[in-house]
């Protein structure tokens, strides 16, 4: 068993770093402290030893077994920290040879944070493999998820494209194609709050990619489009003629998102649709993408609208009321109209 000397690694909680990072070097170098001391109601000085990142591995087991939420939390930071000190050669042996989906996922998730940490991109390719070529769906899942809340796609694309979440959505398997949307939404909201193009554009690609609906229109509905350029504001309009409702639908409230260069021409895609659409629901979330789209100044376009479809009126008078508060944030003007139209 290799084992690894951690005490260098304290050394980091001298310096200028976050409290929060120094209680994760701590936590990671938790071993250096003597094990007896508290039982021998003594406290004898810290000396150097060493401490096996193998042994860590397997308090991750008992932890995912039969931990709290916490005592998790605890070992997954501390093994997170202690991969980062470590060379990589054993942790990439580990990542190849490990069967437990949830072990796998952990181990994914402390190769991704070494990946960064010493800025060496090439450390996820592995993972990446073994996300799309392992026989064993769940433990594809689990190397995928091991990316969760990291810059995976920027990760991707710095290893030159060879494993993409284009690819993955297209998994025969239905928990892999799940891993692949909630790293996406996860990077969106977590790791850039909505503020990278490459992400959404990756998610706008990856939703046309897939083969399922649902998952497609998801990915649509919940990443930001704020950051998006014309090709893909164009790809979005594109989805408001698609067969499966959900799917327009799902278009037509990220069009509501777009950048304000792309305001006019994703207003009109929205009126047009308004105008031709038969399914409600596909009509509301034009509403919503126009009322996103104007704020204040989609009243005169909403008003317009009022007797296309008659039985929608009251969703039109409900933004109308809501808009008319002039409220200048997104989330609180549709809170507002969410009040009104109950």
């Amino acid at each position: 068993m290799r084992r690894y000397d951690f005490q260098g690694l304290t050394h980091m909680t001298h310096s200028n770093h976050s409290p929060l990072w120094r209680m994760a070097v701590l936590a990671a170098a938790t071993c250096l402290l003597p094990a007896t001391a508290e039982a021998q109601g003594s406290a004898p000085p810290l000396r150097q030893t060493t401490c096996s990142f193998t042994g860590m591995v397997q308090e991750l087991r008992g932890a995912l077994k039969t931990g709290t939420p916490a005592y998790r939390k605890y070992v997954l930071a501390q093994l997170k920290m202690a991969a980062k000190a470590m060379p990589p050669d054993e942790l990439l042996g580990m990542v190849a040879q490990e069967r437990e989906p949830d072990v796998l996922e952990a181990l994914g998730a402390a190769l991704a944070s070494k990946a960064g940490f010493v800025e060496d991109p090439s450390l996820v390719q592995p993972l990446l493999q073994r996300a799309q070529g392992d026989s064993d769906p769940n433990l594809r899942a689990a190397a995928l998820k091991g990316l969760r809340a990291t810059g995976s796609v920027d990760l991707m694309s710095k290893n030159g494209n060879v494993v993409t979440y284009e690819q993955l959505i297209r998994d025969p398997s239905p928990v892999v194609r799940e891993a692949v949307v909630g790293n996406l939404l996860e990077e969106n909201a977590k790791v850039y709050f909505g503020h990278d193009k490459a992400v959404s554009e990756t998610a706008v690609n990856t939703a046309l990619a897939s083969s399922d609906p649902e998952l497609a229109a998801k990915l649509l509905r919940e990443v930001s489009m704020e950051q998006v350029g014309s090709d893909t504001v164009g790809k979005l309009k594109g989805q408001l003629r698609a067969e499966h409702p959900s799917l327009r639908a799902a278009s037509a409230t990220a069009l509501g998102g777009v950048p304000g260069a792309e305001s006019s021409g994703a207003s009109t895609s929205l009126v047009e649709l308004y105008r031709n659409e038969k399914d409600p629901a596909v009509r509301k979330a034009a509403l919503e993408g126009l009322a996103r789209l104007g704020m204040s100044g989609a009243r005169p376009t909403l008003q317009s609208l009022r007797g296309v479809a008659p039985a929608l009126d009251p969703e039109i008078d409900a933004w109308l009321a809501a808009l008319n508060l002039n409220l200048q944030e997104w989330h609180l003007l549709l809170r507002e109209k969410q009040r009104i139209r109950k």
